[in-house]
This record gives structure tokens, sequence and C-alpha cells, in this order.
């Protein structure tokens, strides 16, 4: 079993930002892990993206450090916390995840980060079930004036409903002194909540948001990268490819992605599809494929650490969900440059309009996403158009230096109205 590790900054001031000034907001950001391209996925991304940027364009407002529930044992987990060092931002990483025993998994981080605090901070910083749990724990021990959490979901706790609403619905109103939602609808949602309602807590929305630049390295070479991933995936250089990212667990809606696939198959018949993601469902959608005689179209790749690379090989992204907040995968495609199909519910909206950066279907309805992929197809530079309007779009409001400024003014406004600052 591995212990728990720290990531210590490196002595060398010219490798990072530097210092931060005395008067700078000291922000700890709690995330469960650095898994991004396993089952932690864009959330978790996000919050190191948001901890670098802080700590770079807004160094003089914040000083922010990390801490992770977990380590899961990934090259991912390792690839992260020594850039992150590298970048002088300093890293706890509380315990080894243990697959088979979660809420042990989740009792030894809890109990190591009360034992290994580090210093003192300003603002905690949560994003999501057991990292919110760990902020409220560590209010005290580390002496922070208030407490933030950011909702990613519009789900929480879905494997523990009860407990999730208890906590939702009267835990979080009357301990956290600013709820973010990273889409209008979740914020609607906190501030329908009775208890928010009688304490005057007001949710306030911050969308998720992109590194755009770790898209713009990728696609300067995307012709080769093109050629390359098609050739590991046994897709021809000039067929169509269809694809999506993500989780395969039933609310992404992969199934009826699978419905749809026969009669796009019937007018564009070298097409194929490419899933790449792991999840619960995966065996169920294999079959399913298998069953609609479409199993060799459809190319199961499991999760995948280059998702840049994936996106630079696609023709059109596609997106069934049922439910999202603010989708982390429409954002990347859109990054990337790529046209985006999806479902229209209300995180999806928030950045594609129909018609004028994206064409929508309605969740559910094979029939309707089959047409709406046939028509990105049929006409290809009507859906060009659509995605750079869509990649200018992004850029001014889910750009990480736009996000990470709208964090730097939230903590600085808290410190300010601070009593006796």
């Amino acid at each position: 079993m591995r212990r728990a590790t720290a990531s210590v900054p490196g002595p060398q001031p010219a490798a990072g930002p530097g210092p931060a000034p005395v008067q700078a907001v000291r922000v700890l950001e709690i995330t469960a892990g650095f898994a991004v391209a396993g089952p932690l996925g864009g959330a978790a991304r996000f919050v190191i993206e948001l901890s670098r940027a802080l700590a770079t364009r807004e160094r003089t407002r914040v000083a922010p450090r990390l801490a992770a529930l977990w380590d899961f044992a990934t090259p991912h987990d390792e690839e992260w916390r020594a850039q992150l060092a590298r970048e002088e931002i300093p890293v706890f990483t509380a315990a080894p995840w243990q697959a088979g025993a979660p809420l042990r998994s989740c009792m030894e981080s809890l109990r190591n980060l009360w034992r290994h605090p580090g210093a003192r901070v300003d603002v905690i910083h949560s994003h999501g079930e057991f990292t919110d749990l760990a902020a409220i724990l560590l209010k005290r021990r580390l002496g922070a004036r208030y407490l933030v959490r950011t909702r990613h979901s519009s789900v929480e706790w879905p494997k523990r409903p009860r407990l999730g609403a208890f906590f939702a619905n009267l835990l979080y109103p009357a301990v956290f002194d600013m709820e973010v939602a990273v889409s209008q609808n979740a914020v609607e949602a906190l501030d329908g909540r009775w208890l928010a309602g009688r304490l005057g807590r007001k949710a306030r929305r911050i969308y998720n948001a992109l590194n755009f630049e770790r898209f713009g390295i990728e696609m300067a070479g995307r012709l080769e990268t093109r050629a390359r991933l098609r050739a590991s995936l046994g897709v021809p250089v000039d067929a169509p490819l269809v694809g999506t990212v993500g989780r395969l667990v039933p609310i992404k809606g992969y199934h009826v992605l699978l419905e749809a696939i026969p009669a796009v198959a019937q007018l564009y018949p070298h097409a194929r599809v490419v899933i790449a993601g792991e999840g619960p469902e995966r065996a169920a959608l294999e079959a399913q494929a298998a069953a609609l005689g479409m199993g060799e179209r459809v190319i199961f790749t499991g999760a995948r650490s280059d998702v840049e690379a994936v996106l630079a090989t696609l023709d059109l992204f596609v997106s069934s969900s049922y439910v999202e907040g603010l989708p982390t995968a429409i954002l990347e495609s859109v990054a990337a440059g790529v046209p985006v199909v999806a479902t229209a519910i209300p995180g999806n909206m928030e950045i594609l309009q129909d018609g004028v950066t994206g064409r929508l279907a309605p969740p559910g309805d094979a029939p309707a996403l089959a047409h709406a992929i046939v028509a990105a197809l049929r006409e290809p530079a009507a859906a060009k158009a659509m995605a750079d309007r869509a990649y200018q779009d992004a850029q001014q409001r889910f750009s990480i230096e736009v996000i990470a400024a709208q964090y730097a003014d939230l903590f600085c406004n808290l410190m300010a109205n601070a009593p006796g600052r």
C-alpha cells in the first residue's frame, strides 16, 4: 500500500510563478484526485487547471495549494504531482485509493488530512461529494474564514441519494459561505432549496473552463494525428468518423446513440463510431452494438489518456446524454474545432445554440439524433462554420483565464467583507 505523499515546491523560483504577495488570499483547492482519464474525468482536470491559472495569472490576488483525497496510482497522478511541483504549487495527497473498500479509503483520507493539515488558509474550495465533507472537517483545523464549494454535476451522491439529499438540502446551505454551480439550471436548483431560501443564500454561476492551449498544441499536427490514430483504430483516413468521450453510465444515453447508428449507416456505409471511455455499461453496450449488426462499425477504446488526439481525428462529436451539468467533453470538442451534435438538455444548451454553434436533438430520441448526425455529415461546410462560431464563443466564456479571474474575484470579495480585515 502506498503511503500518503506530499509534493514539495521546488527551490528554483524561476520554475514557477514565484511567491504571492502577503495580501494574496490563501486558498486550498480540494480534489478527489488526479486520475483525469479515469473515474474523475473533467472535474479533476478543471481543479488542476484552475489552480495553475490562479498561481500564474492571478498570483497577485490568490495563493493556491492543492489537496487530493486519493492517489489512484495512475500515470496521471504522478505526472500531475510532478508538474504542479515544477510550477511551485504545493500538493498533498492524503491516501491511496482502495477500490474494494471505498469507505475505508474515505476515512483514511480524512484522517490523514486532519493529521497533516499544512499551513493556514483563508478559503477552502471543494469540488463535490467527499471533498465537500473534507472542507467542512478542515475549516477550523486550518483556520479558514470561508468555505466555498462548486457543484460540477447535475446529480450529487447518485449512489447514496438519501444521504445526498440531506447534505445538499440541509447541511451545505448551513455551512458553506458560497455555493457555485457550473450551469444556470444548477444555480436554480440550489436556490430552490428551502433552507437556502430561509438563510438568504444565493448560489453563483461560474462555468467550468478549459485550457485552450492544450488543444492548440495537438491541433498543430492534426493531419498526422488523424492518420496515426485512425490507423491504430483500423479506420480508413477518408471514412466519416463519429465519436464520443465519457464514462459508460446510463445517464450518458449511449444506448440511444447506438440505436441511431443503423440509420446513419444506411446513408454512410463506410462511417465508423468510436466510443472512448470506460464504465459499468460497457458490456451491455457492446452486446447492443452486436445485436444491431453494428459490431464492426462501433469501436470501444476504453479509457483514453489522449483525449486531444481522439478529438483531432473525429469528423463529428456526439453527446447523447440525458443529464449534464456543464459537459467538459463538449467543451473539449469545441476547443478542438470539432462539430458537435448534442441532446437538447440544459447544460448542453448553455454551450450550444441549435443551428448556430451546433445541432441539438431531443434526449432519448434515436431517430432525431440520427437525423442530426446525417445533417452534419451531409453538410460539412455548414458544420465547420458552426464549429468555428462555437470556438469563438467558447473562448470568450469558457477559457481558463476568464474563469480563474471570476474565482479570484469571488475569493477576494469574500475576504474584503471578512470581519476584522
